[in-house]
């Protein structure tokens, strides 16, 4: 089988993460031939050895990335037997489809085919949770806008003009994206949900793709063991968060949740990567947490996973639904146990191996202080994610590729 993949690695991302895992899976195998068109300068995007690799010109249109097709593109095209849509360049679908009667696949890592801006489709009190309309994005971003004052991430004079510009903003950023995506839902064959609970949202909004939805997990479980020889013998004195600055992935929350622990006599240390030098600094400052917590930037694969390894816990409190959470299954591979939200796929991922709760300081900080008093068996949480979340994944991906290809 002669395999066409469209991945673009123009952002550090959890779905670029679970590309890259894929592609290194399927480069290993004799039976399939794989060629990759990539954007300039994709550097987070790793290709295996000896796979050839097209780079064009790419430019984003809200949530979307458009990658601009030329004639060796369509002799990639012609080329192949299937296409591989891996990380959301959803506009090349019609030309493909134009060049050649190709099966299609889509990889869905987020909620792009039901809102233009991915961030703010769920979580801000509910306003974005409904099929999406000029006037719904409108208030949808208003109300992120308000939020991120509310926090401090915003000053409250740019949030108002925000505010204001969002009454045009909002309907253009709907039309852009309504005219690729509705080509998009139309042409692919097939698409791939990282989760049961992101496929049941999507469909919830586009029911009329029902039948050309599967769930297939990222096989994200052996990445950590590539950095970590053994479990460590002694866990640190820490608990770890590992997703960044972005707001929908809680880290006010959290920081908010130390504070209620501090206060109620619970020596806890926190380590946050990807938040050096941002908001999340000044947020600590304002709550008077920041002796207690180590703010850290990015950090080499090898840093970052034996410092997983050794974490008492992994906490990840996201205010909106996560279509797959790639640290959950990394840290549990590790033994390591989470605490979550009850948000989209956390507690899909969680299983028994940690606790997930309400998005609220409140909530967060109680699962915690009960986390960090539990113990778990370390071998059986490798077990479990190695089983669900492995290279079984890859051998369910290329079944569907060949059931389409016949």
């Amino acid at each position: 089988m002669r395999l066409l993949v469209t991945t673009n690695g123009i952002w550090y991302s959890g779905a670029q993460v679970a590309t890259n895992e894929f592609l290194s899976f399927l480069a290993k195998l004799n039976d399939i031939e794989i060629k990759i068109v990539s954007c300039l300068g994709g550097e987070y995007a790793l290709f295996p050895d000896n796979v050839e690799v097209h780079r064009v010109p790419c430019w984003n249109v809200g949530a979307l990335l458009q990658m601009k097709p030329d004639s060796v593109f369509e002799r990639l095209v012609r080329w192949a037997d299937a296409v591989w849509i891996a990380t959301g360049e959803f506009a090349v679908v019609e030309r493909v489809k134009r060049i050649k009667k190709l099966p299609v696949v889509a990889h869905l890592h987020s909620y792009e085919p039901i809102c233009p801006i991915m961030w703010f489709s769920y979580g801000f009190n509910g306003v974005c949770g409904r099929k999406c309309s000029p006037w719904l994005l409108t208030r949808c971003k208003q109300s992120a806008n308000r939020f991120f004052a509310e926090i401090g991430l915003l000053d409250k004079l740019r949030a108002g003009a925000y505010w204001l510009l969002d009454f045009g903003k909002g309907s253009l950023d709907y039309f852009r994206w309504k005219r690729i995506i509705d080509p998009f839902v139309d042409s692919v064959d097939v698409f791939v949900a990282v989760s049961n609970a992101m496929r049941d949202i999507v469909v919830s909004h586009l029911p009329e793709v029902r039948d050309r939805f599967v769930v297939v997990y990222n096989p994200a479980a052996h990445r950590p063991w590539r950095y970590i020889s053994s479990f460590p013998d002694e866990s640190g004195d820490y608990i770890l968060y590992a997703s960044g600055a972005n707001l929908v992935k809680g880290p006010h929350v959290l920081l908010n949740a130390l504070k209620i622990l501090l206060n109620e006599g619970i020596d806890m240390k926190l380590y946050m990567t990807g938040t050096s030098g941002s908001w999340v600094e000044g947020l600590a400052r304002r709550l008077g947490v920041e002796e207690w917590v180590k703010f850290l930037g990015r950090l080499s694969d090898a840093d970052y996973f034996n410092m997983m390894a050794k974490a008492k816990a992994l906490i990840l409190p996201s205010i909106w639904p996560e279509a797959f959470g790639l640290v959950v299954v990394e840290s549990i591979s590790l033994g390591v146990p989470v605490v979550g939200s009850n948000r989209g796929a956390i507690p899909e991922l969680v299983g028994s191996y940690g606790i997930t709760t309400n998005p609220t300081p409140e909530e967060v900080a109680k699962a915690i202080s009960t986390i960090i008093e539990r113990r778990f068996d370390k071998h059986e949480m490798r077990r479990y994610a190695f089983e669900r979340f492995g290279s079984g994944n890859v051998e369910r991906f290329i079944s569907l590729l060949e059931s389409l290809v016949k």
